[in-house]
């Protein structure tokens, strides 16, 4: 069953979700404070960066900018006070050289730690005590449905060899049971507005992107696969407009793997020597729309000035063209002229590589 058959339930048959992330956790101090302790040699310059983000497109690009840094102690131990922290919200701890902490979350007046051992990357949290209740739960989270062994090899090895009807009811009962994991471990407790959001929002997302990765492994191997509509409930169920979801690190791969998931199914209707970026940029434009067709075109402009390694003037001359007429496209089909700044940005970076 190809997607664009299923076009009506994907355009008009799914929920309109509409939630508002304003109505945040507050608490009466602005400050927090994250107190850790890193192997002193995987950190060359001895400073410790904070990185704040308020939606997943800049983690998803690799582009978040940190907003606090503290110095590190010789025996690695490190100490954060972050001020004017006044809605709670996720955030990164790394190196100059890369992330040693992901997607933590920390609340106002939170006084977190966060101890991590291993002689390389990527450490391990030696404890979860103190490390923030929420924290504490997303750790657990990933023990029970990624970490622990059974559930690591039923995700990870042996659901490959599935057949979809058989992988849709694993990864529908695994979701069913994720979402019931957090509804138990909360129970009679007031959750804060923004990571039960994230959370809830988080799941659904990872939930359709297994179906779709699905899809594509099974087609790489060139293996056969039976569908139906029933495949595609996830379509019915999220919206690829939702502005409050960029939190989600699930929701900008999910609007990537829709895209590619459409591109292949027509790529063998088109001519021979078509522009592949400028094909998902009008699929964009065709089945997306609002936010998610904002994260498409990022996509696409980002894939096509990431790793280009140009020799020939006649070449570089080509694909600035063909990046011009993408941005073009963006602000047509977006209204955003952002992508103008982007567009050069990206431009630019890569082609004085």
């Amino acid at each position: 069953m190809k997607i664009a058959e299923i076009k009506p339930i994907y355009f008009f048959s799914f929920f309109l979700i509409l939630v508002s992330c304003n109505a945040f956790h507050k608490d009466s101090s602005n400050r927090a404070t994250i107190t850790g302790k890193i192997t002193p040699h995987l950190n060359r310059n001895k400073v410790v960066y904070f990185f704040r983000y308020i939606d997943s497109l800049s983690l998803f690009f690799a582009e978040k900018k940190a907003t606090d840094s503290c110095t590190m102690n010789p025996d690695g131990s490190f100490k954060l006070e972050i001020s004017n922290w006044n809605q709670a919200g996720f955030f990164d701890l790394g190196t100059s050289e890369y992330s040693f902490a992901k997607h933590y979350f920390l609340s106002p007046g939170d006084d977190i730690k966060l101890f991590f051992t291993g002689e390389e990357m990527p450490m391990k949290l030696s404890t979860y005590q103190d490390i923030g209740g929420y924290n504490k739960f997303l750790q657990l989270f990933h023990d029970t449905f990624f970490r622990e062994p059974a559930a690591k090899r039923n995700y990870f090895v042996i659901s490959n060899f599935m057949l979809a009807p058989n992988y849709a009811g694993y990864i529908n009962d695994r979701r069913d049971k994720q979402l019931a994991f957090y509804d138990n471990y909360f129970k009679d407790q007031e959750v804060d507005s923004t990571f039960a959001y994230y959370f809830t929002k988080e799941t659904r997302y990872n939930w359709a992107n297994d179906k779709t990765y699905f899809l594509w492994k099974k087609r790489t191997r060139n293996e056969f696969v039976p569908l139906d509509t029933s495949y595609f409930d996830f379509l019915a169920e999220l919206n690829t407009d939702e502005p409050n979801a960029l939190i989600c690190p699930a929701y900008p791969r999910y609007i990537n793997l829709l895209i590619n998931e459409l591109y292949q199914q027509v790529m063998f209707t088109l001519p021979e020597n078509h522009a592949q970026p400028i094909v998902k940029c009008n699929l964009a434009n065709q089945y997306l729309k609002g936010t998610g067709r904002k994260i498409a075109y990022h996509q696409i402009l980002r894939d096509e000035t990431t790793g280009i390694n140009i020799k020939l003037l006649e070449t570089e001359v080509r694909q600035r063209n063909l990046v011009d007429t993408l941005v073009k496209m963006a602000i047509t089909h977006t209204g955003d002229n952002s992508f103008i700044t982007y567009g050069n940005y990206k431009k630019d970076l890569s082609l004085s590589q």
